[in-house]
C-alpha cells in the first residue's frame, strides 16, 4: 500500500500546484501546502476510518447505502444516518468514479476524497489570507500554522461530513466578507449558494446562514438603498429556509421523529451526564495543569472536566482517544509540548493587544461574526444536549483559519514594535509545527 499512498500524494500535489499557481500564489506558499499534504498522507498510511473518528464506519455505511439504492437510509439506520445527504451523495459518486481502483478498499478511497476536500479548505483559507492584505511573510506563517496544525492533520483524512462542511462554511464566510467589502452581486450569490450547500451537508450550515442574514440586516440598517437591501434580505431568508426545509425533508424514517432529530440527527438521542455538573463554573473554569499533562481531551476527566479544557484540547487532537499509535512517553511529551505552546501563543496574543491595538476590523468583521456565531451555537448545543462529543472543536473547525491569520498578524505587528518579540512569536509557531510534524510523522 505504500506505493498507493505515494501515487495519491503525487496526484494531489500536482492538483495543488496547478490550482494554487493558477490562483497566483508564490512557490513558497505552494510548497507549504504540498508539505502539509505529505504529512497528511503519511498520517493516513497508518490510520483507518475508525481511528480518531468515532463514527467512521457509520459514515461509510451511509455512503454505501446511497450508492447502492440511490436513496438516503432511514434516519435511525446508523449513527450518521440523521445527517443531510450532500456529503454522502458526493461520497457515493466518488466511490463509483474510483471503482477502477477497486483493488483499493473503499475506506481508503474515501480518505483520498477527504484529502482533496481539505485542499479546497486550504485554498479558500489562502484566499482569505491574501484578501486581508497580509504581507507575503505573514501569509506564509499563517498558511504554515494552518496546514501543520495538529487537528488539521487529523481532520484532513477523516471520513466524515465535516470534510465537506468545513470548506463550504469557510467559502461562505469568504464570499460574505467579499460582498460586505465590495458590494458585488456575484459575491452575494456565491455566498448564498455556499450557505445552501452547507445546509444540505450538515446542520452547522445554520451558522453560515445566520451570519449571512446578520450581515444583510446590518447593511439594511446602514445603507441608503434600503428597498433593495430589504428585498435581498427577504430573498436570502426564503432561499435559506427552503434549503433547510429540503435538508430536513430528504431524511426519511419509518418511526416518528422529533424536530430536533430531523435537524440534528442522532445528536438528539439520549443525554450524557457530565462528571462535573453544568454549572457556570464548568463553562468558564480552566485547569492548566491537566490541560498540559493529559494527552486526550477525554483522558482522566474526573474533577477537571471543564468545557474550555475539552474545547482547547480538541483544537489540537479532537475528542476521540488518540489510541495505540501515539502511546508512549515520547508522544505524551510532544502532546504536552504542543498543549503548552498553544497556551503560550494565546497568552502572547492577549498580552500583545495593547501594542497591536488600533487595527480596523472592517475586512475581518464577517469572520469575527461567524466565529462568534459558531462559538455561541456550540455552547448552546452542548448545554441543550449534553454530550462529550458536542464539545469538539471540529464543529467549529473553520475558526482555525482566522485564528492562524490573527496570530500571524499579531507577530508581524510585534516585529515592528520589537524585533525580538516578533522573532519570539515566529519561534513559537515553528516549535508548534515541528512538534506536530514529529508527532504525526512518528519521528524519530
Amino acid at each position: 500500500m505504500q506505493s498507493v499512498h505515494a501515487f495519491v500524494f503525487v496526484f494531489i500535489a500536482c492538483v495543488e500546484i496547478y490550482v494554487l499557481r493558477r490562483l497566483r500564489f508564490d512557490w513558497p506558499t505552494v510548497a507549504l501546502a504540498v508539505s502539509g499534504t505529505l504529512l497528511s498522507v503519511t498520517y493516513s498510511s497508518y490510520t483507518d476510518i475508525s481511528e480518531r473518528n468515532y463514527d467512521g464506519p457509520a459514515q461509510v455505511e451511509y455512503i454505501q447505502t446511497l450508492a447502492d439504492t440511490g436513496r438516503p437510509p432511514d434516519v435511525f439506520a446508523c449513527v450518521a444516518c440523521g445527517h443531510p445527504p450532500l456529503y454522502y451523495a458526493l461520497g457515493a459518486i466518488w466511490s463509483k468514479v474510483t471503482v477502477v481502483a477497486g483493488f483499493v478498499p473503499l475506506e481508503l478511497r474515501l480518505q483520498w476524497l477527504s484529502l482533496l476536500l481539505f485542499f479546497v479548505f486550504v485554498a479558500v483559507a489562502l484566499l482569505i489570507f491574501r484578501s486581508s492584505g497580509a504581507k507575503p511573510t505573514t501569509l506564509r506563517l499563517a498558511a504554515a500554522l494552518l496546514v501543520f496544525w495538529p487537528s488539521s492533520v487529523i481532520h484532513s483524512v477523516r471520513v466524515h461530513n465535516d470534510a465537506l462542511a468545513s470548506p463550504l462554511l469557510l467559502a461562505a464566510a469568504y464570499f460574505i466578507a467579499r460582498w460586505d467589502e465590495r458590494g458585488r452581486e456575484r459575491d452575494f450569490r456565491a455566498a448564498l449558494a455556499t450557505c445552501v450547500l452547507a445546509l444540505l451537508t450538515k446542520s452547522t450550515g445554520l451558522t453560515a446562514a445566520a451570519t449571512l442574514l446578520f450581515v444583510v440586516a446590518w447593511r439594511l440598517l446602514r445603507r441608503e438603498s434600503r428597498r433593495a437591501a430589504a428585498l435581498r434580505f427577504v430573498a436570502a431568508t426564503v432561499v435559506l429556509f427552503a434549503a433547510e426545509f429540503l435538508a430536513v425533508g430528504l431524511r426519511e424514517s419509518g418511526r416518528p421523529t422529533t424536530l430536533c432529530q430531523r435537524i440534528f440527527g442522532h445528536a438528539c438521542n439520549g443525554r450524557h451526564v457530565p462528571v462535573v455538573p453544568d454549572t457556570p463554573s464548568r463553562f468558564f473554569s480552566f485547569d492548566v495543569r491537566h490541560f498540559v499533562s493529559d494527552i486526550d481531551a477525554l483522558h482522566g476527566a474526573t474533577g477537571h472536566d471543564y468545557f474550555l479544557n475539552r474545547l482547547l484540547k480538541s483544537s489540537l487532537f479532537g475528542v476521540a482517544p488518540l489510541g495505540d499509535d501515539f502511546a508512549g512517553g515520547l508522544y505524551a511529551g510532544l502532546a504536552s509540548c504542543m498543549s503548552a505552546l498553544l497556551l503560550v501563543m494565546l497568552a502572547g496574543c492577549l498580552l500583545a493587544l495593547p501594542v497591536t491595538g488600533g487595527v480596523s476590523l472592517r475586512k475581518f468583521r464577517t469572520y469575527v461574526v461567524m466565529g462568534a456565531v459558531m462559538l455561541v451555537s456550540l455552547l448552546a448545543f452542548r448545554i441543550a444536549i449534553p454530550n462529550e462529543y458536542h464539545e469538539d472543536f471540529r464543529h467549529i473547525f473553520p475558526v482555525l483559519v482566522p485564528a492562524c491569520l490573527g496570530y500571524a498578524k499579531v507577530v508581524s505587528r510585534l516585529g515592528r514594535f520589537s524585533q525580538r518579540l516578533g522573532q519570539g512569536g515566529v519561534c513559537l509557531a515553528l516549535l508548534m509545527m515541528a512538534a506536530s510534524v514529529a508527532f504525526f510523522a512518528r519521528l524519530p
